[in-house]
């Protein structure tokens, strides 16, 4: 296909507003760890038309609002249908506030004022990757990395989000290469899940968290853009978080980025596969193994889903305060704040839908939606499709960045489960629907 990858370093002035955590004491950025980034992928489908991956360290969207003012105005100004985009949040919780309804409060207005900035520097990038855009070759495969644990421990009834060493985790890792026709690699695409919460509330730098040490360590080998996308994480975490030491997100981030390293370096020349040659005596009977070129798939497709999810019984924002009344007063405000947020925008504007964005590119497919789903949702899916590189993208698009446990879930009180607006079931509906998508589209 053609395709092209850029960046933009989008580090937020200090004294920016953050407001990512309930226990945070400092709520503006006093510095900056690791770039701020936005990293850009302009792909020309096979018709002609131009789709987008764009990546960004923020958190998430505290509602539909602040959702369609800024991806709305990027949709806006590049001139496409909103279907064109992933817009992708790595769902750092060390970066600067998506609030656009903080303008009385610290830091507020200069977080207004970046996003501002932040929307010309995103434009640009896509339209510099458009612009540079060559033919290239992908080639993708799966690896292993251990950074992620499990992160639903249980506690009596139910469970503390904390490192459960009983519960084994995902630890699948999805890489791209992206290279031109001659070889030269000029992206990387890495897709994995594990929540960026290395850095909490005793931090106060704005940061990407590991991601930042990630691309890092990638970006010195290859020089080339990476692409970090977040994958099916709503169980997952770093073991090593909850810190405000910059050297642990460093470290959490090597771990991702050796990982990585490892696949690319395993894998063959673009456009090349094993051909078994021949048999050879010697001690024993031995089989020898070659290299040959070959055309590879070149199809592509776009789809996008709304498929329809049961929704829990909502409680009530009196009944929240009500239930939240003994907690420490900062945290109970942000929890009111979110709930407000997450009724007012998922509820009104999307009913019981939920968007999945299915796009595929010869042996690959990429399934994104806004919510925080489950790793079993990534587990599920290459399980049924084992001859396809699946990648999992939570917090892209909008309307809302809800939980979406599995059905056992709801069963242990989980901060997932009330955090939702969604029912038991909806995942395993996800599952369902999404995996009878791509077979047809396959």
């Amino acid at each position: 296909m053609r395709a092209g990858c850029t960046r933009r370093i989008i580090d937020p002035p200090i004294g920016t507003r953050t407001e990512n955590w309930g226990a945070s004491k400092v709520h503006v950025t006093t510095g900056v760890h690791n770039h701020i980034t936005a990293t850009a992928m302009a792909i020309l489908s096979e018709n002609g038309e131009s789709h987008f991956i764009v990546s960004i360290d923020w958190g998430w969207w505290q509602g539909i609002t602040d959702d369609l003012l800024i991806r709305g105005a990027i949709i806006r100004e590049l001139g496409i249908n909103e279907n064109q985009l992933l817009l992708h949040l790595t769902h750092t919780h060390a970066g600067p506030t998506t609030s656009s309804d903080v303008g009385e409060l610290e830091g507020g207005q200069t977080a207004i004022e970046y996003h501002g900035v932040a929307i010309g520097e995103i434009v640009s990038a896509c339209r510099q990757a458009l612009a540079e855009s060559v033919l290239v070759d992908v080639t993708w495969g799966y690896g292993k990395c251990a950074l992620a644990v499990n992160r639903d421990l249980p506690c009596g009834s139910e469970d503390v989000v904390a490192f459960n060493p009983n519960q084994p985790a995902d630890d699948t890792l999805a890489v791209a290469r992206i290279s031109d026709l001659n070889s030269k690699t000029i992206g990387i695409i890495i897709n994995y899940a594990c929540h960026p919460t290395t850095l909490a509330w005793d931090n106060s730098l704005a940061s990407p968290d590991f991601v930042g040490a990630a691309r890092d360590l990638i970006e010195s080998k290859h020089d080339a853009p990476v692409l970090f996308l977040q994958g099916a994480s709503g169980d997952l975490a770093p073991r090593d978080g909850f810190t405000g030491d910059t050297r642990v997100a460093d470290k959490n981030g090597r771990v991702l980025g050796f990982a990585t390293l490892s696949v690319i370096e395993n894998m063959l020349p673009s456009s090349t596969r094993l051909k078994f040659l021949k048999t050879v005596e010697s001690g024993a009977l031995l089989g020898e193994w070659g290299e040959e070129k070959f055309i590879p798939e070149r199809t592509d497709s776009f789809q996008r889903l709304d498929l329809k999810v049961p929704l829990k019984v909502i409680p009530s924002i009196e009944q929240l305060e009500e239930l939240w009344k003994n907690i420490d007063p900062n945290a109970r405000s942000v929890r009111i704040k979110r709930a407000k947020k997450l009724r007012e925008g998922y509820l009104r504007e999307a009913g019981t839908t939920h968007p999945v964005w299915i796009w595929r590119f010869g042996k690959a497919v990429f399934v994104a939606h806004p919510g925080e789903a489950y790793s079993k949702f990534q587990i599920e899916l290459r399980s049924r499709f084992p001859d396809r590189v699946i990648f999992v993208l939570n917090c892209t698009n909008g309307p809302g960045y809800v939980y979406v446990p599995t059905a056992e879930s709801y069963e242990r009180g989980r901060y997932q489960v009330w955090q939702t607006l969604l029912g038991p079931g909806a995942l395993e509906e996800l599952i369902q629907r999404v995996g009878e998508a791509i077979e047809a589209m396959l």
